[in-house]
């Protein structure tokens, strides 16, 4: 054997011991195998800790006559060390902040110490940023405080009842600008209240229900002037109750801008600041020539059901029940003018309705005649005591507006 080939044994017999401490050394320092350790030393120490089965009777302690197993007490030793060492570590974010923040406590949204905190805190949102800042009772919102957005500007800013918008508050728009100063009943406007457009004018003074317009209120115009005094009911205006007013009477509800159009013997008067127009004859009984209201035609093409609104004639159908009258007629003075309105905006029925007429003033139509070939669609339904008239092009499909009348006059 020469030297080389004795060298290449000596070399292949050190790497042969050696690769078994390498191998070792690998397993020894990898990740698994540490994990793998670690656990299975925790599982060891609990599995000892738990076994509190004694041996003997050195293995109790004795308290006025019992006796207890060592294994067991220490073990709850553990434990409750554990438990509090978890509390005081889940319980540091109320403590985080007072300082800086006026000794306002301070939770997460889910924090479970939220639910026993009272009085004065501050609330975090999910993504951390301030949603609330005020009173807590009994794990809820409750009291007085304010709601942010999560860019920081004010949602709401008053009373809360289990987390809900309850009694005095202001709701607003997030330019920060007013939308609501009022009354609140389970997260709606309820009572009296007001509201405003963003830009800073009020539109409306009065009662709410259930988040809706409903009893006495004022309408205003866009620079706050008063448009219109009188009853609301599902965020409307009761139309009917222009109903067997004089105009005297009338103008005092109404008192925004006016049309007027006038008849051999009917007047009808527009009212532009809340779609609606009435019109009246001259009572030969009235000393005063006064013109009495009987009829109002709402220049809407949506109806008030119920909760919701609808523009399908079939609903109406499905609603009042069968009509008293519904087929085609010519369209007369009030009819006409609504359909001329309407046609001033966008196209509607067959075009506009020709008139005979003249204008001594410039809100002020006289018509001599009407087109009588001019013909629309009406179908009519009585309730409560009033007759609902719906204009439409035909029998199917949307109507475009309706007349409100007592039951006591003629319908079309």
């Amino acid at each position: 054997m020469n030297g080389g080939n004795l060298f290449s044994v000596l070399l292949s017999t050190i790497r042969s011991r050696f690769s078994a401490i390498t191998s070792k050394v690998r397993l020894w320092t990898s990740w698994n195998f540490i994990q793998s350790r670690i656990i299975t030393r925790i599982r060891q120490f609990f599995t000892k800790l738990f076994d509190v089965k004694p041996k003997n009777k050195d293995d109790y302690y004795t308290f006025f006559g019992w006796m207890v197993s060592k294994k067991l007490a220490r073990s709850i030793i553990i434990l409750l060390g554990v438990v509090s060492i978890w509390y005081i570590v889940s319980v540091k974010q109320v403590f985080a902040g007072m300082g800086s923040n006026g000794g306002i406590r301070t939770y997460s949204y889910d924090s479970l110490q939220l639910r026993l905190a009272k009085d004065q805190v501050r609330i975090l949102g999910k993504s951390g940023y301030l949603a609330y800042e005020g009173q807590v009772a009994k794990g809820y919102v409750t009291g007085v405080g304010t709601l942010y957005t999560p860019d920081g500007a004010v949602l709401y800013n008053g009373n809360f009842t289990k987390n809900l918008f309850e009694g005095a508050g202001k709701l607003y728009f997030p330019s920060g600008a007013v939308h609501y100063e009022g009354n609140f009943h389970n997260n709606l406007y309820d009572g009296a209240g007001k509201l405003y457009r963003e830009s800073g004018s009020i539109l409306y003074d009065g009662n709410f229900v259930r988040g809706q317009k409903s009893g006495e209120g004022k309408l205003f115009g866009e620079n706050s002037s008063l448009v219109y005094e009188g009853q609301f009911a599902a965020d409307d205006i009761v139309y009917a109750s222009f109903l067997g007013k004089s105009t005297a009477e009338a103008r005092d509800s109404y008192q925004g801008g006016r049309r007027v159009w006038q008849g051999t013997d009917m007047y009808c008067v527009y009212m532009n600041d809340i779609g609606a127009m009435y019109t009246g004859k001259a009572d030969a009984n009235n000393l005063n020539d006064e013109v009495m209201i009987d009829s109002v035609y709402v220049i809407s093409d949506s109806f008030p059901l119920g909760v919701g609104r609808t523009d399908e004639l079939k609903d109406i159908r499905s609603f009042f029940g069968d009509p008293i009258y519904e087929g085609n007629s010519a369209a007369i003075l009030p009819e006409a003018v609504v359909i001329n309105i309407l046609n001033e905006t966008h196209p509607s029925f067959n075009g506009k309705v020709e008139m005979r007429s003249s204008k001594p003033f410039s809100d002020v139509t006289i018509v001599d005649a009407v087109d009588e070939n001019y013909s629309v669609y009406l179908t009519s339904f009585v309730n409560n005591g009033l007759i609902y008239t719906f204009v439409s092009e035909g029998r199917d499909g949307k109507f475009e507006f309706y007349c409100i009348s007592a039951a006591g006059d003629s319908v079309g």
